[in-house]
């Protein structure tokens, strides 16, 4: 149990839900198909459903709904089932719709619903069809209750009753025939007998409880047992009490061992005894030919695989939850360990955040600043910077290289030798920038106590930009319940042109990728397909074309209203029956301009209590991101992990030639 209560700690998921989250991963990599068995009510208790949910949204997910229907009618084993009740289809249709409102609180897909343990019964089975389509609930049909799949192993009943074997070795008792039927015999023999007949008529096994006071009537089931009249027991149990009397254990001695039944002694009252056999389960084992060969039937004979495979076989998005998105951006940092640059390194709030990405080993970090400002700061802060590199600009070995380096590039711009060098000494973010583009570094992360120009403008003057993007832009991943979303461009591009929007959209398709987010583009207007018109759907519509032209395995589509982008049901309605890979599966959202951008993702981000990771830059050569003046710490760190990443990603993607806005063209 102790497993189940931690993966629900919501509060832990970077120590307990990431592990399964990539264990999981790693198998699916194995296997074109996997089915996920969700806990049941038995080993994880009241929290089963919410624990389900939860490991579905970790793992993304849909969810199949098996429901019991005795249970669900509020019926025990050990009652009578009035099925000729009207309302058990009402009760079951209710459980079912419970559960499907928890999936649906933690955005997990339900795909449909089976119900096993039905009653025999056409017109129940109509009824709960129409419960289903009312509730808006695919159901795939219902599976009569059976006999044989509630047959249990002698062997299971020992082990449940904690009984001990009096006659009959273990061997013989594993190979004891199954059994659902289960006769309690405390007064008369001759009153079951009739019961017990009938039985072997239907061919059905038996186990006979009886108490450990009434020696006669365990003789006399002997009897019944060694009867061609009747069928074999499948064991008989004898309750109560603490052993056989010495006579009564001659006369079973006198029959031949293998003529016996299992004979086993349970030390509770009869009436326990069968308690806990009526809560005993049939198990379905590898080893369970018949009852698999039958269960194969059942299903084909009730369930409609068609309509199951058909949903199945839909396009669909898996969504990334937040916490196992936001735990996966450190496991990348942590496995390529890139080196970034902090220009800031003399800042509050930079030095504290160097000291958790170091303790946690995020990546390697390079400081700029006053080497003795900064020891004091850790001092004061109790940080540990002995693995990061200081550097004092003014002071460093390579203030000649880096100057040199921005001359090089900017000498056409009327750039001095002279100029170069003190702006380099005296400018963190030149100093840093001509790190990262000289390749001294990965990565740059400024802009707690910086502009945004301060921060952006070297990079775009000695980086530059990917080949054939031509443009820098950003992103934000913005963490909303139950999945991640990325927004661009919401921080850098005021008003771009069609061709622009294209290149936006293939910068942000390849950062959503590299943080493990399946892009599927939105180019976003106020208008879906062709139901309006005018020059800004124009661009858009313009925009998608271009896109495509460049990079033709682009899951991209607009202008979609943002609505049909991310609602399945909006999208059917407003493409009025027109298919696209994108509408209301949108994973990044491409939005015409600055202004709507901006708006929209803080709108978004203060209605929801969404997290928006970001500004993310895109487009570099290599990575250079900016952070606002209000930043936390907390920001920092996530700002270097996500730096870190993105500087992997370009060396992978530089290796497999998969850069700038014709990759993977």
């Amino acid at each position: 149990m102790s497993f189940w209560r931690k993966f629900l700690k919501v509060r832990a998921p970077m120590t307990v839900r990431a592990p399964y989250k990539r264990a999981y991963e790693a198998y699916k990599a194995k296997h074109d198909f996997i089915v996920v068995e969700g806990a049941s009510l038995k080993r994880a208790g009241d929290d089963a459903t919410v624990l389900n949910a939860k490991i579905a949204a970790t793992l993304g997910l849909p969810v199949l709904m098996v429901t019991d229907a005795r249970k669900a009618a509020n019926v025990g084993e050990r009652r009578i089932v009035r099925w000729d009740k009207l309302e058990w289809e009402q009760d079951i249709a209710l459980s079912t719709q419970l559960t499907a409102s928890v999936m649906k609180r933690n955005f997990v897909e339900v795909l449909g619903s089976v119900i096993h343990r039905l009653p025999d019964s056409k017109r129940g089975e109509t009824l709960l069809s129409e419960h289903f389509e009312e509730l808006k609930i695919p159901y795939f049909g219902g599976i009569p209750e059976d006999s044989i799949l509630k047959r249990v192993k002698v062997d299971d009943i020992v082990s449940a009753l904690g009984a001990d074997i009096l006659y009959g070795t273990h061997g013989a008792i594993a190979k004891a025939k199954e059994s659902s039927n289960f006769i309690s015999v405390v007064q008369q023999l001759s009153d079951a007998l009739a019961h017990i007949k009938i039985l072997k008529d239907a061919k059905e096994s038996i186990v006979v409880i009886t108490d450990a006071a009434r020696p006669d009537i365990l003789l006399g089931l002997i009897a019944v047992h060694q009867s061609d009249l009747y069928p074999d027991l499948s064991a008989i149990i004898v309750a109560g009490g603490s052993t056989l009397q010495p006579e009564v254990e001659i006369l079973i001695k006198e029959h031949r061992a293998e003529t016996l039944p299992p004979i086993i002694h349970c030390p509770d009252s009869c009436f326990e005894t069968a308690a806990t056999l009526a809560d005993l389960e049939g198990q379905l084992l590898p080893d369970s030919t018949k009852k698999i060969e039958h269960s194969k039937v059942l299903f084909d004979t009730h369930i409609d695989k068609d309509y199951i495979n058909e949903l199945l076989a839909q396009d669909r998005v898996v969504p990334i939850h937040p916490k196992v998105f936001q735990n996966n951006i450190f496991t990348k940092a942590k496995k390529f360990m890139q080196h970034i640059v902090l220009p800031e390194g003399d800042e509050p709030r930079t030095v504290q955040a160097a000291g958790i990405l170091l303790r946690h080993g995020v990546c390697k970090l390079t400081m700029l600043g006053e080497r003795k400002k900064i020891e004091e700061l850790a001092k004061e802060y109790k940080v540990d910077l002995s693995r990061a590199r200081l550097v004092e600009p003014s002071q460093s070995e390579n203030l000649l290289k880096y100057s040199q380096y921005l001359y090089e590039a900017r000498k056409h711009k009327g750039m001095t030798h002279d100029e170069a060098q003190r702006k380099v000494s005296s400018d963190v973010n030149y100093f840093g920038t001509c790190m990262v583009a000289s390749g001294d570094a990965d990565g740059m992360v400024s802009g707690a106590v910086h502009t945004t120009a301060d921060t952006v403008r070297p990079a775009l003057q000695l980086i530059k930009t990917e080949p054939g993007l031509k443009i820098a832009s950003s992103v934000f991943f913005m963490c909303l319940q139950g999945k991640v979303l990325v927004f661009g461009d919401c921080a850098i591009n005021a008003d771009p042109t069609s061709e622009e929007l294209s290149l936006i959209a293939i910068a942000s398709a390849n950062t959503a990728a590299a943080f493990g987010v399946e892009p599927r583009v939105a180019l976003l207007s106020y208008a879906t397909g062709d139901s309006n018109s005018g020059p800004l759907v124009q661009k858009v519509t313009d925009a998608a074309v271009i896109a495509k032209k460049k990079k033709p395995d682009l899951i991209i589509d607009g202008p979609l209203q943002y609505d049909a982008a991310v609602n399945p049901e909006t999208a059917k309605i407003k493409l009025k029956g027109k298919s696209s890979p994108v509408a209301g599966k949108a994973t990044v959202l491409i939005f015409p301009d600055l202004n709507t951008g901006n708006m929209t993702y803080k709108a978004v981000q203060q209605s929801t209590g969404a997290l928006a990771m970001g500004p993310v830059i895109q487009g570099l050569r290599k990575p250079v991101n900016d952070l606002s003046r209000g930043c936390t710490v907390h920001d920092i760190v996530s700002t270097v992990a996500i730096t870190a990443v993105q500087a992997a990603s370009v060396k992978q993607r530089k290796a497999s030639g998969q850069v700038g806005a014709n990759a993977g063209a």
